[in-house]
């Protein structure tokens, strides 16, 4: 007894020391065998069946998806690894809602709330539409509206469009993008930053308990409603697809300028007379819309379908940390099959990232030397619905998320150039994890890193749009993957034949390199200052 608390105490002591003198340096030498285990062809065997007609496009929810899974599953038996999924599987199985919008879709503008006559029922396609994404289920409201401005809160800027209006059991209308103003200091003129993007809009109305969204077309944008619609159109018509929750859906209408001017018009203004008004002053002048009521019926048709995650676990092998883990992620869905029943191949889009996720998994195996955490390689499904695999595991994670160090997400990695990769969200958790990526790097001399889109604010905001943001939420260090995109995304063009394997095998052994070295550091990656993990229970679908 007396010598385990000593050992424990002296290894307490050790990691504060390592916490202290924290160096991303790793001896190369203990990684050298699984580096060269990692090849070009391997990959190419990889790929070559993940976007075969074979996988028909590897949708979720379609037999195409269950074909690259057993493929997957297959790698991953070969090599060894532990099965962490049901009934000792190598499949993590979650149930989806598969919906898509019924005829009965309504939205009217009505006399006063009490009579709940109707003023003016509203044209679907002419005036309005609705988006399917994350519903789950039929709705009907009748609700007061509330104008609220942009629908913005920034908190740098000293700006809230919710600061003087109540939005809880109300319908919000919002204007779409963000105010241009004189001020500089304030959001960037005719540039969006990403206060524009309208994720952050519906969680912020949300949050502040509407019960609906309207968002209306800008009055500045050129663009006709009539043809915002038919950008919409083709996904609109897809099957929507969502996790399971308890929480209520909240609906978003598109709506036309026209349409908004006669829902704000007890105001006594237009809503580009109210957008005017906003951006002369530079506060925001929400407010309520006295008299303004709305019905609003969704049609939803639905039905529950299974979906999966492979996952695969290789056990470290330190007494100490070996409990700790490193995830390696990559979806491997795609988006099957157009109208006509042409195939979306998606070789880069995420073929390249699952091959390379196979193939790190298969260095780890074959190097000589067990690292001292361990790894768990995640091939995610619903990525392109909305990241809903990596969704649905950290809200039911296989390895408890406080014993995750980091996670190594891979996503689009075969084309564009061949010497370098983006390095996305490598500083904004745990400079740690950046200084260990930059060290990694420096052992190789066939790849440079790019931070191009290395930042929150990035326009194209890819920060938000792989399954390591899932982690990201619960303050787990990640790092993305990414080599950009290219003509041929979402697009049939997707094809084998348009991928650098030898670009794929660099990325490859950066990212064993990485893995390697969060793996065998003697300390975790230590979070930012303000850093502090999500509980799972945070989540919101």
């Amino acid at each position: 007894m007396r010598i385990l608390t000593v050992t424990a105490f002296s290894f307490s002591f050790l990691l504060a020391q390592a916490e202290i003198y924290f160096s991303p340096s790793f001896d190369i030498e203990e990684a050298r065998s699984g580096m060269a285990s990692i090849s070009s062809s391997d990959l190419e065997a990889h790929l070559t069946f993940l976007a075969s007609d074979v996988t028909e496009g590897r949708a979720t929810g379609e037999p195409g998806l269950q074909i690259a899974a057993e493929y997957i599953a297959s790698q991953f038996r070969r090599l060894g690894l532990t099965p962490l999924g049901h009934n000792k599987s190598y499949f993590q199985r979650y149930e989806l809602l598969k919906t898509k919008l019924g005829k009965d879709n309504e939205l009217s503008l009505l006399v006063d709330q009490g009579s709940g006559s109707i003023r003016e029922k509203f044209q679907y396609k002419e005036d309005f539409f609705i988006s399917p994404r994350g519903l789950t289920g039929s709705i009907e409201i009748q609700a007061p509206v509330v104008f609220g401005g942009y629908g913005i809160t920034a908190k740098e800027f000293g700006y809230n469009d919710y600061s003087n209006i109540v939005v809880k059991n109300s319908i919000v209308l919002i204007i779409d993008g963000e105010p241009e103003l004189d001020n500089p200091n304030l959001f960037n003129g005719s540039k969006n930053t990403r206060y524009s993007d309208l994720r952050q809009k519906l969680d912020a109305a949300k949050s502040n308990g509407a019960t609906a969204i309207l968002v209306a077309s800008n009055p500045r944008s050129d663009e006709l409603f009539s043809d915002k619609f038919k950008q919409w159109k083709n996904w609109l018509r897809r099957e929507g697809m969502s996790l399971p929750s308890s929480a209520a859906t909240v609906p978003v209408f598109t709506i036309s300028e026209p349409t908004a001017d006669r829902i704000v018009a007890t105001s006594g203004k237009t809503l580009r007379e109210l957008q005017v008004e906003l951006e002369s002053e530079g506060t925001s002048n929400s407010q309520a819309l006295p008299g303004s009521y709305i019905k609003l019926n969704v049609d939803l048709e639905k039905k529950a379908i299974t979906s999966q995650n492979v996952v695969g676990y290789f056990p470290g092998s330190d007494p100490y940390i070996g409990q700790e883990t490193v995830v390696v992620s990559a979806h491997y869905d795609h988006v099957g099959k157009n109208s006509e029943g042409k195939i979306y191949y998606g070789a880069d889009d995420n073929g390249t990232g699952t091959s390379t996720l196979m193939e790190v998994a298969e260095a780890i195996v074959r190097n000589n030397v067990s690292p001292k955490r361990g790894f768990l390689f995640l091939a995610v499904s619903g990525e392109e619905r909305g990241l809903l695999g990596s969704k649905h595991y950290v809200s039911k994670p296989l390895i408890p998320l406080n014993n995750t160090v980091a996670d190594l997400n891979i996503d689009m990695v075969g084309r564009n150039a061949p010497d370098s990769v983006y390095i996305i969200g490598s500083n904004m958790i745990s400079r740690d994890l950046h200084e260990m990526s930059e060290y990694a790097a420096s052992r190789l001399d066939d790849i440079s890193l790019n931070y191009r889109y290395n930042s929150k604010d990035d326009p194209e905001r890819f920060y938000y749009r792989s399954d390591h943001y899932s982690f990201a939420q619960h303050g787990i260090p990640i790092i993305f993957y990414f080599a950009g995109v290219h003509e041929d995304y979402h697009k049939i063009t997707d094809t084998v034949d348009k991928i650098n394997f030898l670009k794929m095998a660099k990325v490859t052994r950066l990212v064993y390199l990485t893995g390697w070295s969060v793996a065998n550091n003697n300390t975790r990656p230590r979070k930012n200052a303000g850093q502090l993990p999500k509980l799972p229970d945070q989540i919101k679908y």
